[in-house]
């Protein structure tokens, strides 16, 4: 029967007519992509102490360059998400790859400060068309019952992963042959991965529901659609907290180590790729959390602990006590982006899913294109730890979000919103 949720009228359909082992491989593909966007995304960052000496830049530029990186992520987050619903999720995710692959390995080849930050901003832009993307394309796939360890599990694991990696390549390669070798070795898996892509099928739900637009049977004007501002609202307050906290807490992590403890550019590296394995950990637990739980009750929680090792690792004064609230801090990122990712991607009909997700994340980022920014001049202009505390009250906004939001947990996704789509068309159960 139809029913309401969040504004949005629903309709139960037929199931999508896609295997386990398809969805299993749409999800580990957009995840190794969503990975090493990861990698491009944060090897400058682990790298940076050396960058600043070859390019003789300050923390200030050094964050001036990390806002242009972001701006070029907000474009391309609104722009591939509108690009997926018009050309296809499986064509996007190509374009994606191909174009952060190829300009982080250009990066690694440049001497000159602003052509290496217009190929960050260019990085940006095709790097986020993995999450814009992704997360979408994983959603229509998997099983509702686990969509969460699908969507969140899965793909941002494998994006904490790509930290992981960015960082063995940073301790292997960067002491014998520069930054530069990190970001020019960047192109080999996004060829590689380019090709494996072209091996995966074009979502079901995505292919059924351009047949009703075609047919007259649905519409794809999002703002016309009951319901979707509060949902972009929710999509805003939550990745606004997500991006701020995420780039703000990590891109000068080495930096912070290295200035506060004394550490080593190295050894900062090491505590580095710890926090981020732990990460994978809590993206898993907090994913099934939200399948077994809910989405809310298990982003809420994540919420109350990021603000608490937040404000711990902040005030830490000893370098043993940081490793273990920074770890927490950094790891609880995992499962708030983990069941974020989800949760979006869920409260958009199919036809305009990656606009809906895209605008709702790409708004949120916005606000974090001045993160690296503020954060640079705060810590020239206050110290380490300022910045770092005001990190923590932005996830005030994360619980605002989920609390003005539905829950999703083990619905299916035209239950949530695809009666929106069309026009008095009778409701038929689903068997599934």
């Amino acid at each position: 029967m139809a029913s309401n949720l969040g504004s949005i009228p629903v309709q139960i359909v037929r199931p999508v007519p896609a295997t386990f082992k398809q969805a299993f491989f749409v999800a580990v593909t957009a995840g190794l992509g969503y990975g090493f966007d990861s990698y491009a995304v944060n090897i400058y960052g682990l790298v940076l102490p050396d960058i600043k000496k070859t390019l003789h830049i300050t923390d200030a530029q050094a964050g001036y360059i990390g806002s242009v990186f972001l701006l070029g992520y907000t474009i391309g987050t609104i722009g591939f998400g509108f690009a997926a619903d018009r050309w296809g999720r499986k064509t996007t995710l190509g374009a994606s790859i191909l174009l952060y692959g190829v300009t982080t390995a250009l990066a690694g080849l440049t001497k000159n400060i602003a052509a290496f930050a217009g190929l960050r901003f260019l990085t940006g832009v095709g790097g986020a068309g993995e999450l814009a993307v992704g997360a979408p394309y994983t959603a229509e796939v998997w099983p509702a019952k686990t969509r969460a360890i699908g969507v969140g599990g899965v793909i941002f694991s494998l994006f904490s992963l790509g930290y992981v990696l960015a960082a063995g390549v940073a301790l292997v390669l960067v002491p014998h042959f520069g930054w530069q070798s990190a970001f020019v070795v960047a192109v080999i898996p996004a060829v590689v991965l380019f090709f494996v892509r072209r091996g995966i099928t074009e979502s079901h739900r995505y292919t059924d529901v351009r047949a009703r637009v075609a047919s007259g049977l649905a519409r794809n004007r999002l703002w016309q659609l009951s319901g979707v501002r509060r949902r972009l609202i929710v999509g805003w307050l939550i990745y606004t907290a997500n991006a701020v906290g995420y780039w703000g807490m990590t891109l000068f992590l080495t930096t912070y180590i290295v200035k506060k403890f004394h550490a080593s550019p190295i050894e900062a590296i090491r505590y580095a790729l710890v926090f981020f394995l732990l990460q994978v950990v809590f993206a898993y637990l907090g994913t099934a959390l939200a399948d077994w739980l809910g989405r809310r009750p298990s982003a809420i929680l994540a919420t109350l602990i990021e603000i608490t090792s937040t404000v711990l690792a902040a005030t830490s004064d000893s370098l043993p006590k940081y490793q273990v609230f920074g770890a927490i801090a950094i790891a609880t990122l995992g499962w708030l982006w983990g069941v974020g990712d989800t949760y979006i991607a869920e409260l958009f009909p199919t036809v305009l899913r990656g606009t809906g997700f895209g605008i709702a994340v790409g708004g949120g980022r916005i606000v974090s294109i001045a993160a690296p920014t503020v954060v640079g001049w705060a810590i020239t202009r206050y110290g380490l730890q300022t910045p770092y505390l005001a990190l923590g009250g932005l996830w005030a906004l994360t619980l605002v979000g989920y609390l003005l939001g539905p829950e999703t947990k083990g619905r299916e996704l035209e239950d949530l919103t695809d009666e929106a789509l069309t026009e008095e068309v009778l409701p038929v159960k689903s068997k599934t």
